[in-house]
């Protein structure tokens, strides 16, 4: 995998992942319903590392959100959340609401542009007051993850202010972005019964962003205030999130040069965890000589590492 890290003027390439001994835990669960007042719950459920006695190990550690892309799953980063967790992070996966698999009936509108950024939020707070959980997280150092439309819920989150007329004015002169423009239509539609505003939380110290979607909503102004460390990944041969609106567009107006990899020969879903045996659809298909399983052994152990030098390690 060929990594470039972006500074100015300078480009490094790097071609050995982070290798070093790690700390193994085993993997436990807690899920929880989170309130969302007026709006639908959020489902979601908190890995963590345990000694096997079904209780999170001691010591305040590193926790992290991971954010799902548009019409995702809970288990699709599932080797990402089992590598995270076994070294002795704890990783949160929230069901988005109204953009997922089983109800996308938000998608294109204020649910999902605008709804994403609020429920982490509310994710986050349930979290941190949970009577299991809270003694065991360092609330100082907590982390993001976010796949597609979880990249863009990450930039939100990290200070980034949307506007949506961007993306028609992007339209109106683009003949090549079909799959955006056909989404995007008319404009952002407002669904949710009250006016859900931009919503930023200061306790994300770091993200990892993967093939963030709709990056054209933001330009420098409206990017300004995402100053926290970041890691950007993009696959070479995506045609579902296109570099020079995508992670190009970002790369040029980020006030701090972020971390930047390329996947070569991936596309869109070379981010999603390795399919099973036995299981079959687009989402499972890559390209000839792309191999997902060893791209993810090499980007779980770049994401851990990028966390422990952002966020510290853990006891």
């Amino acid at each position: 995998m060929t990594r470039r890290l972006l500074a100015g003027a300078l480009l490094l390439f790097v071609f050995a992942a982070p290798s070093r001994a790690q700390q193994r835990y085993e993997v436990g669960e807690k899920s929880m319903i989170v309130e969302h007042p007026g709006l639908a719950p959020i489902p979601v459920t908190v890995w963590f590392p345990t000694r096997g006695d079904r209780n999170p190990a001691p010591g305040k550690r590193r926790l992290i959100v991971l954010s799902h892309g548009s019409g995702g799953a809970l288990d699709n980063h599932g080797d990402t959340v089992r590598a995270l967790v076994s070294a002795g992070l704890l990783v949160a996966t929230p069901l988005h609401p109204y953009d997922n698999r089983n109800d996308m009936t938000g998608v294109g509108s204020d649910l999902q542009l605008l709804g994403r950024p609020q429920q982490i939020v509310r994710v986050l707070d349930a979290i941190l007051a949970d009577p299991l959980l809270a003694p065991v997280i360092d609330p100082a150092r907590i982390g993001f993850i976010g796949y597609s439309a979880g990249g863009y819920t990450g930039l939100v989150l990290a200070g980034a202010r949307p506007d949506f007329k961007l993306g028609l004015a992007h339209c109106a002169r683009s003949d090549r972005d079909s799959a955006f423009c056909g989404w995007m239509g008319g404009g952002v539609r407002r669904r949710a019964p009250q006016q859900l505003l931009v919503t930023h939380d200061q306790r994300i110290r770091a993200a990892v962003l993967m093939a963030p979607a709709w990056s054209i909503f933001f330009d420098r102004d409206r990017l300004a205030d995402v100053t926290i460390p970041l890691r950007l990944y993009r696959a070479a041969n995506d045609t579902t999130v296109r570099a020079a609106t995508g992670e190009e567009h970002l790369l040029k107006l980020l006030p701090k040069p972020p971390e930047y990899v390329v996947i070569p020969g991936g596309d869109h879903n070379v981010f999603v965890a390795p399919c099973g045996p036995g299981m079959r659809g687009p989402a499972c298909a890559d390209a000839k000589g792309v191999d997902r399983a060893a791209i993810h052994r090499t980007m779980n152990a770049e994401i851990l590492d990028f966390f422990d030098r952002t966020l510290g390690k853990d006891p």
